[in-house]
């Protein structure tokens, strides 16, 4: 997996501009509202929660080797980067740092829908002209490896993203930021609808849960059973068939294979 080539899928958006809401049990994301840049520790994460994509993403070269012997990589740690055949760069470059995460499988289907990519950092290249380079890590959010790949930069933060609704569209909480199984407010998840399926980044998705049943009950049709909207998410980063979000509002803990709906329903 690690040799696999990297290609990105078409309408990539990496991590928009948020703003953290209250601890209210009313709505606070609705059309018409922007969605706005906070304090830094949080457009941090935002740069580097990541997305999960069944496409390959493309790569200018894979982290070798570095200058001292260090396991988990961070800021200010000069590494060694392999270029892709045909690359090219200059001192002074600056890319993102990629790193392959986990296969992602669907909590309901079982299919394989991808796997987790996520962004742990930046660097800048120092020297070289071969396919062997030099440069610094000049940004990490979480540790970085050896085998991580680099891409180019990712764009840069806007000051607002407007929060839209349109078609109903009907999905499932596929995955959450570092496995939390217990998802609440100012935290990110991952939803297995994307650009193919009509969503936009800024879309406002509506989070619900199937009440509590004997178990009984609970092997009928669940499209039968009433549900119970838990939360609001909104849409930072869409792929074509996932995209990411962050919780704005939960009124109890969200879980993995909630139900997640978009539009006039």
């Amino acid at each position: 997996m690690r040799q696999m080539k990297m290609t990105l899928s078409s309408g990539l958006v990496i991590l928009l501009g948020l703003l953290i809401f209250g601890e209210s049990t009313e709505s606070r994301a609705q059309a018409g509202q922007a969605l706005e840049p906070s304090e830094q520790t949080l457009r941090d994460q935002m740069q580097s929660v990541g997305f999960i994509t069944s496409k390959p993403v493309p790569s200018w070269g894979t982290i070798v080797g570095t200058k001292e012997a260090v396991v988990n990589l961070s800021k200010g740690e000069v590494v060694y980067i392999r270029l892709q055949p045909g690359k090219k760069v200059k001192p002074g470059d600056r890319f993102s740092i990629m790193h392959l995460g986990q296969a992602i499988s669907h909590p309901i289907t079982k299919e394989k829908i991808g796997h987790l990519v996520v962004s742990p950092g930046k660097l800048v290249i120092l020297e070289g002209q071969d396919h062997i380079v030099t440069a610094k890590i000049h940004e990490s959010n979480r540790p970085i490896f050896r085998g991580d790949y680099i891409l180019a930069p990712t764009p840069v933060v806007p000051e607002a993203v407007p929060i839209r609704t349109f078609k109903k569209i009907e999905g499932r909480v596929i995955s959450s930021q570092e496995g939390v199984e217990n998802i609440t407010t100012n935290e990110f998840v991952f939803i297995d609808r994307g650009s193919q399926d009509g969503v936009v980044v800024g879309a406002l998705f509506k989070i619900y849960q199937i009440g509590n049943y004997p178990e009984e009950s609970l092997k009928e049709d669940k499209t039968q059973l009433p549900l119970n909207q838990v939360g609001e998410a909104v849409v930072v980063s869409v792929q074509e068939e996932t995209s990411t979000a962050f919780i704005t509002l939960s009124s109890q803990a969200i879980h993995i294979g909630d139900q997640a709906v978009s539009g006039s329903e």
